[in-house]
């Protein structure tokens, strides 16, 4: 298994995002919310799926609904990063 960590940013992200969706969605979606994140992490965690490759490589990025994405570096083959939590209806790009 691998290690996870998490850059401030990441963490930033994903706070701002489940504030932003308790004041928006159910509890019920909100949990979903957080169910697919921790997934995410668990198959990062296991190490035996890689997701698409973006900015030459460097970075992957996992889609974990039509909404929001998981963006994470591997550093080694014991420990991945996770960079960024992010909306995919933000205007701007990673």
């Amino acid at each position: 298994m691998r290690k996870i960590i998490w850059s401030p940013k990441a963490q930033k992200d994903y706070a701002g995002i489940i504030d932003y969706l308790l004041q928006r969605w159910t509890l019920k979606e909100v949990q979903q919310f957080v169910d697919q994140v921790e997934n995410t992490i668990f198959i990062l965690r296991k190490g035996n799926v890689e997701f698409k490759k973006i900015k030459n490589g460097k970075l992957h990025v996992a889609v974990i609904s039509e909404q929001f994405s998981v963006y994470y570096r591997i550093h080694t083959s014991k420990r991945v990063e996770i960079v960024r939590v992010w909306d995919n209806r933000q205007k701007t790009s990673i």
